[in-house]
């Protein structure tokens, strides 16, 4: 059975089961974040993070943003059904305490990284 086959909840289910992925959905989950602030927090290649960035957006539950010469990460939050299951599962992801680390790390690392990429963002 191919993914596109699949109701709606169980690609949702299926696409963040993968570790890595449920990872940077819970980094997202604290802010917009760029590529290289997922390889920091998590400490993963280039190669890996984009890979499952676009699995992300093909599933729909990210966005990306361009932004000069870099690509602004960000969940796509909804009142759907699927939205609201992808915020169920981050609300339970942000209990565990690894994941709670990551996510506080990128907020933070979203902090002082965004307003040095962003036009006018010291103007904001």
């Amino acid at each position: 059975m191919r993914m596109t086959s699949l109701p709606a909840p169980t690609r949702l289910l299926t696409t963040v089961a993968e570790p890595t992925r449920l990872r940077i959905l819970n980094c997202l989950a604290a802010a917009p974040l760029f590529v290289s602030d997922l390889q920091a927090v998590l400490d993963l290649p280039q190669p890996t993070v984009s890979r499952h960035l676009q699995v992300l957006r093909r599933a729909d539950v990210v966005r990306d943003t361009p932004i000069a010469q870099f690509v602004l990460y960000r969940l796509r939050r909804d009142a759907s059904p699927q939205g609201r299951l992808l915020g169920a599962i981050l609300d339970a992801v942000a209990k565990e305490p690894s994941m709670r680390v990551e996510r506080e790390r990128a907020g933070t690392r979203s902090r002082g990284h965004t307003a040095t990429r962003l036009p006018n963002a010291a103007e904001a």
